[in-house]
């Protein structure tokens, strides 16, 4: 973790990853999108064939503990660093997820199937506070995770020493808690073996940043193997998805598929085609807004005798082309407005 400034190459877009991310965001979206047909329509082949698509969390996690040191190694020990670092976050997480968040409790009302929450509730909500009970936008449950982890980088950046002790300390805290199952209560977002990804995304960016990397290609081939493995895995019922060493399952293989992605943006190995473009870049409102689309698409041909094929497909092109407008029409313009006053 060096002192000196850090500016990504020029060019360094990253394109790969981001489209990584916006497959993620997709598979999480296909993950809901057979569970809300489940309702009225069993599907057990869609089910099993996208059991998988929750691991997208893992693969989020991982790139989030990438970016944030590829980003802000340079401002590492630096304390007066810490103003832009937490406006770039606040910026790049908060304005769209309210957005979401208000229409989510909206929808719930007009729809007469939820109460007004409580003053509590929507604090909880708002805040993004670690807790046990989930948020009112229950996906927004891995926000609470990243603002722990956003948080724990602060320090890094207030003061390298204090970071790297604490840092330290939250892998020991997570470990020891992991094997006796102890956490003295504290929420799930604090201790989480989830928590474990954003650290295996950190050790990519510091490889990337600190070698060569000759084997760019065969590297990020391998880590999809291993990754498509642990999804076929989940499939056919050899894998718990939801256990912790599921964690390390997905998580390890993300954290190469990172690696390997990374070096090969770096290097312009990686020419990809304008739909992976557009699902990167409006990766974060697809995730956020899912459920929003996919609802309301659901209530629309729930009464109505669609097979069952089409109306997943239907449900699925909902939730992620919803994602899309709203990235377009919210989360950027939103986000260079708040940006462009600083």
């Amino acid at each position: 973790m060096s002192d000196a400034p850090h500016t990504p190459p020029a060019g360094a877009r990253l394109a790969g990853i981001e489209a990584g991310r916006g497959i993620a965001a997709t598979s999480v979206v296909l993950y809901h999108a057979v569970r809300h047909l489940n309702k009225i329509h069993p599907a057990p082949l869609l089910t099993q064939a996208f059991q998988f698509g929750h691991a997208g969390v893992d693969f989020f996690f991982v790139i989030s503990g990438f970016i944030i040191l590829h980003v802000h190694a340079g401002d590492i020990g630096r304390p007066a660093r810490l103003g832009h670092y937490a406006g770039r976050r606040f910026t790049r997480v908060f304005p769209t997820y309210w957005v979401a968040l208000a229409l989510t409790v909206l929808l719930g009302l007009a729809s007469r199937q939820h109460p007004f929450p409580s003053a509590a509730e929507l604090a909880r909500s708002i805040l993004l506070l670690p807790s046990h009970a989930p948020p009112l936008l229950g996906i927004a449950w891995t926000l609470q995770y990243e603002i722990v982890f956003y948080l724990v980088f602060g320090v890094l950046i207030l003061s390298r020493a204090a970071g790297i002790t604490l840092c330290v300390l939250w892998l020991a805290w997570i470990a020891a808690g992991t094997m006796t199952h102890d956490h003295t209560g504290l929420p799930p977002s604090v201790f989480g073996v989830y928590n474990l990804e954003f650290f295996a995304g950190m050790a990519a960016a510091r490889l990337l940043a600190t070698s060569r990397f000759a084997r760019k290609l065969p590297w990020l081939a391998a880590g999809i193997a291993c990754f498509a493995a642990s999804a076929v895995a989940e499939d056919l019922g050899w894998l718990d998805g939801y256990a912790n060493p599921a964690r390390f399952a997905y998580g390890i293989p993300a954290a190469m598929i990172v690696l390997g992605a990374a070096a090969a943006d770096r290097a312009r190995l990686l020419p990809l085609p304008f739909a992976l473009r557009t699902l990167g870049a409006a990766s974060y409102s697809i995730y956020l807004f899912q459920f929003i689309f996919i609802g309301i698409a659901w209530h629309l041909l729930s009464a109505a005798d669609v097979p069952t094929g089409i109306m997943f497909c239907v449900l699925a092109a909902c939730g992620v082309g919803g994602g899309i407008l709203m990235s377009r029409l919210i989360e950027y313009p939103l986000m260079r407005r708040l940006r462009k006053r600083k």
